[in-house]
């Protein structure tokens, strides 16, 4: 979370925090294209993660926890 934290406090400007926090919100892979260049790697590397540890639950223990992951990652950014 880091990198995302650079971003709110150094890089964004507040059009692109914005947009960063509504893609997050979102929650979808087509949020990536409203995202200026530098923020889009991020995240997808933060989608892909929360969806792999949802998966990886899902899969391991039967639960659905992808609403929970989804909302850690809104609490910290």
């Amino acid at each position: 979370m880091g990198t995302i934290d650079d971003i709110y406090d150094i890089y964004g400007s507040l059009d692109e925090l914005q947009r960063f926090t509504d893609a997050v919100d979102r929650w979808d892979i087509k949020a990536v294209d409203d995202l200026p260049e530098y923020m889009k790697l991020c995240y997808l590397a933060m989608f892909n993660f929360g969806n792999e540890i949802a998966y990886h639950v899902l899969r391991h223990d039967g639960l659905i926890v992808l609403s929970c992951v989804k909302e850690e990652v809104r609490m910290r950014i």
